[in-house]
């Protein structure tokens, strides 16, 4: 121990003055990091007096620096390691190929777990892409933070809130409503997935055409803890409220993104260290690793090439207990969202699954698959979901979809990748009319087929393509998901969206 006469102050022997400088130098670095941090939510004002708040922002650009720094921090990196042990463990590492896709699935939720922390660190609300593939936009690339089954056509925005500030959200549609546009708030930011009730949210406000608007076309939404008490555009923060999850459902893809902007109008956010940042994201990995074991339990339950029942999406949880995940009691667009099914497929060389769904009177409807572990395949230019919109129909309007492992060279072909065993989830969004989500009315056909024998086993009305059309499809897709950067050159998925 050195002991300094002249202050009789303890100085721990490391503290030499080559560590003293290094210190001061890490110091000033880090009061830079955040007078940077600071300075890019300065420039963010925009001429009409909202701050510039969308997921392109200068905003939510110092939001995802500050996730990828959070990402390194070694609290995440320790979660990470102990993640890895648990997946590997879990049943869901016994399935085909599995192992293959565990380390990018967990390396996904920590940057969605690094971003939720990172919401926390920034003075001005702003809304952030999340349960995103990976993308290179602004000079950098971020990693994507899929999780949980996400829906690859959902251009997902988070907004993280205190619920005791008060917000106006300023919302920018276009002449036409993408297929589904809702912000729902929810009292967790990474759930463990220990009750299915809990992807249920504490409320939803839908945007329809019958949402009031401003004078020159906008909405404007409140957001806070009271409630509503009759203003339509209200959206109330019940006690726990974490986030506000805008979800704009890009059924047709070729329409613009809707814009938002957000500002604060009541309280003030919590300033964190980076290091208070890092073990909130620690934690959240931990979650979001046990949401995914918990998760792939039940998914294992379900029955090979055959889908289960429907669950209702409902629009808020009532707390009653007759709001049961499943029933075949007619609902209409006043009390749900939709309807959600789930199923494993197990497909072998040569084989197709093929699937005939009715729409059920929903203006969306898709298919999406998912490697093990509940991450989506790359599906930038991949067809490894489709939607009514993107999908050639039957006359009766219903859609027949094949799944293989090759191009089986039908339009309606959901491509996983050539990954043989993994996780489907079909949605129907945005009813228009009361109807019982039931399998009975949502389904008309499912069967094996050899794939040589597909020309004989589908109706005759079946559109075929040739590898010249296949290429103009997936150009198209590609084309349409980059909208979703707002203007801003992007590069998404494809080369970026390999598994290591």
């Amino acid at each position: 121990m050195i002991l300094s006469m002249k202050t009789s102050k303890m100085i721990p022997p490391m503290e030499t003055p080559g560590v003293l400088k290094r210190r001061a130098l890490s110091m000033v670095s880090a009061a830079l990091g955040i007078l940077l941090f600071a300075s890019a939510i300065v420039r963010a004002e925009s001429p009409q007096g909202w701050p510039e708040s969308d997921a392109n922002s200068p905003i939510s650009q110092a939001v995802e620096k500050r996730a990828l720094e959070i990402l390194a921090t070694a609290p995440v990196r320790q979660a990470v390691a102990q993640g890895l042990k648990t997946l590997e463990a879990s049943d869901a590492a016994s399935k085909p190929e599995a192992l293959r896709y565990v380390r990018s699935a967990l390396e996904e939720t920590a940057m969605f777990a690094s971003l939720n922390a990172a919401m926390g660190a920034s003075s001005e609300p702003s809304f952030i892409w999340t349960y995103a593939a990976p993308r290179r936009w602004h000079g950098y690339t971020m990693p994507g933070s899929r999780w949980y089954a996400d829906n690859v056509d959902t251009f997902y925005r988070t907004l993280r809130i205190e619920e005791d500030s008060a917000y106006e959200i300023n919302v920018r549609v276009g002449k036409t409503l993408p297929s589904q546009l809702s912000f729902m708030v929810y009292n967790w930011l990474q759930h463990d997935g220990t009750d299915p009730r809990n992807d249920v949210p504490l409320g939803t406000l839908a945007i329809t055409e019958n949402t009031p608007r401003n004078p020159d076309g906008t909405i404007t939404l409140t957001v806070g803890p009271e409630p509503a008490n009759g203003r339509p555009n209200h959206v109330q923060l019940k006690p726990g409220a974490k986030q506000v999850l805008a979800r704009e459902i890009r059924g047709d893809g070729s329409l613009p993104a809707v814009r938002l902007a957000v500002k604060r109008t009541r309280g003030t956010a919590k300033v964190k260290s980076l290091a208070s940042l890092a073990e909130e994201a620690a934690g959240l990995v931990a979650s979001g690793v046990k949401a995914t074991v918990n998760i792939s339990v039940g998914f294992g339950h379900l029955a090979e090439n055959q889908p289960g029942e429907l669950r209702v999406r409902w629009i808020e949880e009532t707390g009653s207990k007759d709001q049961k995940l499943s029933t075949d009691e007619p609902l209409g667009p006043d009390r749900a969202l939709g309807f959600l099914t789930s199923f494993l497929f197990n497909l072998r060389e040569g084989e197709a699954l093929v699937l005939t769904l009715n729409m059920l009177d929903a203006e969306y409807l898709s298919i999406n698959s998912y490697r093990p572990f509940i991450l989506s395949p790359e599906h930038v230019y991949r067809t490894s979901s489709l939607n009514n919109y993107q999908t050639k129909k039957n006359p009766d309007g219903s859609i027949t979809f094949v799944f293989a492992r090759t191009d089986p060279g039908v339009y309606n072909w959901i491509d996983s990748g050539g990954i043989p065993y993994g996780i489907i989830a079909v949605r129907w969004q945005t009813l228009t009319r009361p109807v019982s989500g039931t399998l009975k009315n949502a389904m008309q056909m499912i069967k094996m087929v050899k794939i040589a024998d597909l020309r004989q086993e589908l109706p005759p009305t079946t559109f075929w393509v040739t590898p010249e059309q296949r290429a103009e499809q997936r150009a198209t897709r590609a084309k349409q998901f980059l909208l979703r950067s707002l203007g801003t050159p992007c590069e998404a998925g494809g080369e970026l969206d390999k598994p290591f």
